[in-house]
């Protein structure tokens, strides 16, 4: 039937963020396509999560008792699975990361996938979120060095800051309501972005279009997602495109005014009309500065029927980063031939060629100039060679 799944998308939550924002996304009925899987060195964490395959990472060495923060731990904790995350990946066509940068397992252990993912040259998008910066520096300059290390493999990095949930939330929501609502947003991008792989794709946004973006590009990225269904009236898209602009993870439109870089997603079922999407697309668009790229993808899938979802990442690049270089591939024979020397007077002068003298010189022995000497074959060993052969030196005068 069309619109089911034709390839094996595998989204793996590390570290107790990871964990949270999978196992909100199992809540979601549309997950049930996806193959998930829950990864930490905490038992506690995996105990309380409803993801059915689940790793309890170096139970051996941490016997589920967590990183406590240490990095280097997380590190070797999903090191020692290496061999298990390959055996889970052997399948997939798609791999998606999430988890919290600031702590130890996500920050250590997510570079260790993206290791095993490369080996195999599977597709991996990773989104991961950055501490609040009432967390202290500390814990930001961890989530820092997470990104520095994750950077040269990612094919496709996204960094939220946590943040940005001041700018959307009121003051007076209660943390956990906050937190949970974060977490669905996270789950709900997630699914967004598997749409493009996954769905009848009208305009073209697929993984390529995010690496061009993403790859190896120090940035920040917003997330908005927005639904309305039929019932909701005739102008469904931008209703859609209102609450996807007051999403929790987007920041407001001043996000997509500063944007360097805008992925804009829209997913209805087979009565999306034309005329709908070109103005919902037009006004989104309106929003966006005529300096940044825009990457636009439909899709259609019979599941979102009388439903229209609009999905747009907001990237800004970091202002000290610069695109990677291109490699200039070289031609054969391509390098200029020198012309022949015919006569070497004629290029060359005798006065430019002079060699220089040795820094041959007469040492003392110091502290041990009283010492009986080392005698071999009637040689003072103590004596430079030259000295004691009476060689000459030849400048080339």
């Amino acid at each position: 039937m069309e619109g089911q799944p034709k390839e094996k998308i595998t989204v793996i939550g590390v570290g107790k963020s990871g964990v949270r924002i999978l196992d909100t996304l199992t809540r979601l009925k549309a997950a049930t396509r996806l193959h998930l899987v829950a990864i930490d060195t905490d038992r506690d964490s995996l105990d309380s999560c409803a993801v059915a395959e689940t790793i309890l990472a170096d139970s051996g060495w941490r016997n589920g008792a967590g990183c406590g923060g240490d990095v280097i731990k997380g590190q070797r904790s999903l090191a020692r699975e290496r061999n298990r995350l390959g055996e889970l990946l052997q399948d997939s066509t798609m791999l998606i990361v999430t988890g919290g940068f600031g702590g130890g397992t996500a920050t250590g252990g997510v570079p260790i996938i993206a290791s095993v993912a490369s080996d195999r040259n599977l597709p991996a998008v990773y989104m991961m979120t950055l501490p609040f910066s009432f967390e202290g520096h500390s814990k930001l300059r961890i989530a820092e060095d997470g990104v520095k290390e994750l950077l040269p493999t990612a094919d496709v990095l996204m960094c939220l800051p946590n943040d940005l949930l001041f700018s959307a939330l009121d003051a007076n929501v209660p943390a956990d309501e906050a937190f949970l609502r974060a977490d669905i947003e996270m789950a709900r991008t997630i699914l967004a972005i598997t749409e493009i792989f996954r769905c009848r794709t009208l305009l073209s946004a697929d993984f390529s279009s995010l690496r061009s973006v993403l790859h190896r590009r120090r940035s920040v990225c917003c997330f908005g997602i927005g639904t309305a269904l039929a019932a909701d009236g005739l102008n469904r898209c931008h209703i859609a495109l209102e609450r996807m602009l007051q999403s929790p993870l987007m920041g407001g439109v001043d996000q997509l005014k500063n944007a360097s870089a805008v992925i804009l997603i829209m997913t209805g079922g087979s009565d999306m009309q034309l005329s709908e999407m070109k103005k919902a697309m037009e006004v989104a668009e309106s929003f966006i500065p005529p300096t940044a790229r825009v990457i636009v993808g439909v899709n259609t899938d019979e599941s979102y029927a009388d439903t229209i979802q609009m999905t747009a990442i907001a990237v800004r690049y970091d202002k000290a980063d610069t695109p990677p270089p291109e490699v200039p591939v070289e031609k054969p024979f391509s390098r200029p031939v020198p012309a022949p020397v015919s006569d070497r007077s004629e290029n060359f002068s005798d006065d430019l060629f002079e060699q220089a003298e040795l820094p041959l010189q007469n040492i003392s022995k110091g502290i041990f100039v009283n010492s009986t000497p080392f005698i071999y074959n009637g040689e003072d060993l103590d004596i430079p060679t030259f000295q004691r052969k009476m060689i000459g030196i030849d400048k080339g005068d």
